[in-house]
């Protein structure tokens, strides 16, 4: 088994890491499911208010393949549809009945998953909800049922700040993660590349079988799928590479094995401003109030991701489909008298030039603020020494600003995503955000066809 050593990047040493007990939460009352997750991809509702509904039901399709549906995680009835402008699909609220009552599809032998067919694996795909947690690059969309990846990729390792532990996720379900493995196996001609942290000790990572594992080891962004594909299968101009989550791969698994879809989501609860953190196992589309269990703290910032890439949901709003992380940190806001005269004992910086620098803290407290104002970019190479993907970002930021798709595509942006130049947009001293950046290049591409 290979190894691959990360040497660019940089790990964010944050206060208030997850235990590595996992609890088990009970039903919430209701549950919120996201539809801006998938975005751009347009759906129609099959539901309307009031409607009831079971674990797998199809709610929404797919307007431009029909049969891609996105399905229910709970049991109960639709209590509200929220839309937003031109009445775009926002969320729906689901209410639970305690119930978890499922709809059934075909079950299979572990035995015989190996030898289905592409098509009998896309079709229980598909009809079982699992498919729209499989996404492709470039662009880090949904996949298309209509192309064949030259590879799949499978991402059981996460090194963001505060970063959910995947051997207390995969503890248990080896049956399962190898009865996913195996489905992902039938759909592509190439290698499934089984990506996890060359520390890890969960046995259904160690033990896998019919894939490419592939350890990685070295800081952040070395769990970044975009990491693991540039290492292993770039993608190029043509090219399409789907990847996945590892507990989606369980998902996936369990919708072969059970006949049902499996809507659990086991969630870190991180940072310093929540006061229980662990590992939780809840429904998909939990609040993160919920998941929280405290009163809201107009103090605080709620995120549903890591801190680099996650969304300021708020108190009240829905853990992502893609999350596994709750981040609580404090959201800022009081400023320091002459603040960029002090020698900064205490602030956390990637430079040299404060104070902190002389002695690296282990733990730190980082809030929200950005601590100054959008500034010119100029040329350094600080971008590319916290990015493990071989791209020349500050000319690639140059093409995009300069709306030249060709030069775009020759310097790697297909391989790119926002979450890759996270860090980048940490520590810019321009205050530029660099993902955001790439985004619009990737959308500008995606526009051109």
């Amino acid at each position: 088994m290979p190894t691959v050593i990360i040497q660019k990047g940089r790990d964010i040493p944050l206060k208030g890491r997850a235990s590595a007990e996992l609890k088990a939460l009970p039903l919430p009352s209701e549950c919120i499911f996201p539809f801006l997750d998938f975005a751009p991809r347009q759906f129609r509702l099959l539901i309307k208010e009031g409607d009831k509904v079971l674990v797998g039901s199809p709610i929404a399709e797919d307007r431009e393949h029909p049969g891609l549906v996105l399905v229910s995680p709970v049991s109960g009835a639709v209590k509200h549809v929220n839309r937003g402008d031109k009445r775009a699909l926002l969320s729906i609220t689901l209410s639970t009945d305690g119930q978890q009552t499922p709809v059934q599809h075909q079950k299979f032998s572990p035995e015989s998953l190996i030898a289905l067919s592409r098509e009998a694996v896309m079709e229980q795909l598909l009809k079982g909800g699992v498919w729209p947690f499989l996404r492709q690059r470039p662009f880090s969309r949904t996949a298309n049922p209509l192309n064949t990846p030259k590879s799949i990729f499978v991402r059981a390792m996460n090194t963001d700040p505060l970063a959910p532990d995947l051997d207390v996720i995969l503890n248990g379900v080896e049956r399962e993660f190898q009865a996913g493995l195996d489905v992902l196996k039938r759909l592509t001609p190439g290698n499934v590349y089984l990506c996890f942290d060359a520390k890890a000790k969960a046995r259904a990572l160690t033990g896998a079988s019919h894939v490419e594992s592939v350890a990685f080891s070295g800081p952040h962004p070395a769990g970044n799928v975009g990491t693991h594909i540039h290492h292993c299968d770039p993608v190029g101009k043509g090219d399409v590479v789907w990847f996945m989550e590892a507990q989606d791969v369980v998902r996936a698994g369990r919708l072969f094995l059970d006949g049902v879809f499996y809507p659990s989501r086991i969630i870190a609860v991180t940072g310093e401003g929540a006061s229980l953190r662990s590992h939780v196992k809840t429904v998909l589309g939990a609040s993160v109030a919920y998941v929280l269990g405290d009163k809201k703290d107009d103090a605080l910032r709620y995120i549903s991701g890591s801190v680099l890439s996650g969304s300021d949901v708020g108190y009240d709003g829905g853990v992502g489909l893609f999350d596994a992380q709750v981040t609580v940190i404090p959201a800022g806001g009081a400023r320091k008298f002459f603040g960029w005269l002090m020698p900064m004992f205490k602030d956390y910086s990637f430079s040299r030039t404060v104070a902190s620098a002389l002695a690296p803290q282990r733990d730190v407290s980082l809030d929200t603020e950005v601590h100054g104002g959008l500034r010119a970019v100029v040329v350094n190479d600080l971008y590319d020494e916290l990015n493990a993907i071989d791209v020349m970002t500050y000319f690639l930021i140059k093409a995009i600003y300069g709306h030249q798709i060709e030069e775009m595509i020759r310097l790697g942006i297909l391989e790119c995503a926002p979450e890759d130049f996270a860090l980048a947009t940490f520590a810019c001293p321009s205050k530029v955000d660099v993902g955001a950046v790439i985004q619009r290049g990737l959308d500008m591409i995606e526009k051109e066809g």
